[in-house]
């Protein structure tokens, strides 16, 4: 195995543990705010990718994955960037959207694995 591959898997390990790290540091903020965002991006981002699937033609694997990847909940690297460069009631805002959409994807994401499985497996 070459390094490159390595360093990757500690990466991952990395920045899982960071992830462990910041949500349970987190707060919500402004509860009306996070939910609104939150639902922008665990509800609508399954239906921007199903029709990214349309327009490209996709089927398979990579559908799937199109399908999944979009139903994802919001990234913490966000969260970490913003604590450098943000101010705080940003930081808050940011904070506040990815632990509403973590637990609204503890829903979201079974109901779209089971269309990812259903239609294009």
């Amino acid at each position: 195995m070459n390094t490159v591959m390595l360093l990757a898997y500690g990466m991952i390990v990395m920045i899982l543990m960071s992830l462990g790290v910041a949500l349970t540091q987190m707060k919500v903020f402004s509860f009306k705010d996070a939910l609104i965002t939150s639902t922008g991006r665990v509800i609508i981002g399954p239906i921007i990718g199903f029709v990214v699937i349309k327009i490209f033609n996709l089927s398979g694997v990579s559908a799937g994955v199109v399908l999944i990847q979009s139903s994802m909940p919001s990234a913490i690297l966000c969260y970490l960037v913003a604590s450098m460069y943000s101010p705080k009631e940003i930081v808050d805002n940011i904070s506040s959207t990815i632990v509403v959409s973590t637990i609204m994807s503890l829903i979201t994401i079974p109901i779209t694995l089971f269309f990812a499985l259903k239609y294009f497996y």
